[in-house]
């Protein structure tokens, strides 16, 4: 198998943070989904058994973590957990650092303590926030235009909260599990807006990654492209400019037809390898790790442009 192979969707849920969420009464990130209990350890075995050189660590704290008042304080604290396992271990981990939206000027502080103190590779951004706001709302403009000058690789996540559902049943989330439906229509939203708001255009220097494939952004390509007819007529350019530019990762994205969807919309080099651990487990890392072996060999290259530090 090719060496070099890095995950840059791997999340890092210490078990300290398990602890620090449970005094605050918050158990789960979503419906029928506990918070798990993280170790360094549990990424290094796996990694080791499915020859993955690197991963790189993050985590999104639930909503109702980030509306508490020392939301600001808590990711301050777990940016630092992480950082502390990057150091220990620097060239198997990188760090995306959380954010304490949607407060705005707390977020733009964390961008430069975890940039400028913790030498972070990256941050990542929720889809949808706390507070209703979707990723591409102009009240994340001045946070987006730091990443923008920073040049940053902000990975795009869905929202973990209990706000995510699209449809108004109520007992949706209780029968189809979030990360399932929900979780690919909030990453496809996000993208959506960032696209029709102008903000991949105004922020052009932000090399995001999207999560899980890109949610259904690759399948609805020809869709928007429609759209410039009605909604954007004055565009100069295609949707597929933007949407090339972008970048797409393979947890849980993995089998052949949505690999040929994002390999549709997808510039060369921009699709990277993702695995979702440790919600996803080692069988299916080894699954996934497969099938994106067959289906693009060389992918263990892609993330080195974005992430030298961890170029294997």
């Amino acid at each position: 198998m090719p060496a070099g192979w890095v995950d840059v969707h791997h999340h890092a849920y210490h078990g300290r943070l398990a602890d620090e969420l449970a005094a605050r009464g918050v158990t789960h990130l979503a419906p029928g989904v506990p918070v798990p209990r993280w170790a360094a350890e549990d990424s290094l075995r796996v990694m080791a058994e499915h020859g993955i050189a690197a991963a790189v660590l993050s985590v999104l704290l639930p909503d109702r973590a980030l509306l508490l008042p020392d939301a600001a304080r808590l990711v301050r604290v777990v940016n630092g957990w992480t950082a502390d396992v990057v150091r220990a271990h620097p060239d198997r981990f990188g760090l995306l650092a959380t954010l304490p939206l949607p407060d705005v000027p707390a977020a733009l502080a964390e961008v430069a303590h975890a940039f400028d103190v913790l030498g972070a590779d990256g941050v990542v951004l929720p889809a949808s926030l706390a507070d209703g706001a979707l990723l591409g709302d102009p009240g994340l403009d001045p946070l987006l235009a730091e990443l923008d000058r920073r040049g940053a690789v902000a990975l795009v996540h869905p929202d973990p909260g209990y706000r995510c559902s699209c449809t108004g049943a109520p007992d949706f989330a209780t029968a189809v599990p979030p990360p399932l439906v929900d979780f690919v229509a909030d990453t496809t939203r996000a993208v959506a807006n960032l696209l029709f708001r102008g903000a991949l255009r105004r922020f052009p220097g932000i090399r995001f990654v999207l999560a899980h494939g890109g949610g259904a952004i690759p399948f609805l390509a020809g869709r928007l492209e429609l759209a410039r007819t009605w909604v954007l007529p004055d565009r100069d350019a295609p949707v597929a400019d933007d949407l090339a530019r972008l970048y797409y990762e393979t947890a849980q994205s993995s089998a052949p037809g949505a690999l040929a969807c994002v390999d549709a919309v997808a510039a060369p080099g921009h699709v990277l390898f993702g695995t979702d651990f440790p919600f996803m487990t080692a069988p299916v890392v080894e699954r996934t790790r497969r099938e994106v072996a067959a289906h693009r060999p060389g992918i263990g290259a892609a993330a080195a442009a974005l992430f030298p530090r961890l170029r294997g």
